[in-house]
């Protein structure tokens, strides 16, 4: 998931949705995402994937910064929507480059050092500037992408020669990979990681607010008291558990390489 998750309420007080809404705004990011993810991963395959992780990041960029400005709840979708698009085209690209360009324990090193960009980004403040200012970051990014980001030939860092195949031929290929289908099988875990990270301040803010004592808490002292207090804790914790998670995963990965 992205930055989005720990501001909820506060984007529904904004638009004036429910949780019905709220929900189908992570819902419609994760699912342009899904359908998007392959396709992009299928033309990387075959065109500059430098061109496509910048055209990207522009995507994820120009939708968030608008985002930020929509005050109706379906324009507002739409720009969500389209996040998932540009998230899709550079998130799918970018390990890719980076394992072409690095081999065995430097490369997982470098993977890691990717993601710790997910769980830092769990610590954001206010729904509007957060969305105003990573679009800056995006810029640069788009023009470190095009000015000084190489795009190796597919498989270089190994001595390998690869050439496009076909979409089934890649399906075959990767069925019979078992670290793949191991790493496929744990992404299970995401459905339950973005569920809790999309809901879990909430519930959390809300079991506060309904103890004895607070149960006539008006919504916006239950914003100002609890959510926002509950949101920086939360967040805090999943930043600090997703950085040793990427260290450990990382690790792991280089010691059980030789065997999977």
């Amino acid at each position: 998931m992205d930055t989005f998750t720990r501001i909820l309420t506060q984007i529904q007080c904004d638009l004036n949705i429910g949780d019905t809404e709220g929900g189908l705004l992570q819902t419609a990011f994760v699912a342009i995402y899904m359908i998007c993810a392959p396709v992009f991963g299928y033309l990387g395959d075959r065109y500059s994937r430098r061109l496509i992780m910048a055209a990207g990041i522009f995507v994820w960029s120009l939708t968030t910064l608008l985002g930020s400005y929509m005050t109706n709840f379906w324009a507002f979708l739409v720009m969500r929507s389209l996040v998932g698009v540009g998230e899709a085209s550079y998130s799918t690209k970018a390990p890719t480059i980076i394992s072409d360009l690095f081999v065995g324990d430097t490369r997982s090193k470098f993977l890691a050092l990717f993601y710790f960009a997910i769980p830092v980004g769990r610590v954001m403040g206010s729904w509007h500037w957060g969305l105003r200012v990573t679009p800056v970051f995006g810029a640069v990014a788009v023009l470190l992408i095009l000015l000084v980001v190489q795009d190796p030939p597919r498989g270089e860092s190994e001595g390998a020669h690869l050439s496009a195949t076909s979409w089934w031929d890649d399906i075959k290929s990767l069925g019979k990979n078992k670290s793949f289908v191991m790493s496929t099988a744990c992404t299970a875990v995401a459905f339950v990681a973005g569920a809790l990270a999309w809901w879990g301040p909430k519930f959390i803010a809300l079991g506060l607010a309904t103890q004895q004592g607070h149960q006539d808490v008006s919504l916006d002292e239950y914003v100002n008291f609890h959510l926002n207090s509950v949101s920086y804790i939360f967040g805090l914790i999943a930043m600090i558990a997703g950085l040793l998670g990427v260290l450990l995963g990382s690790f792991l990965g280089q010691k059980l390489r030789v065997r999977y």
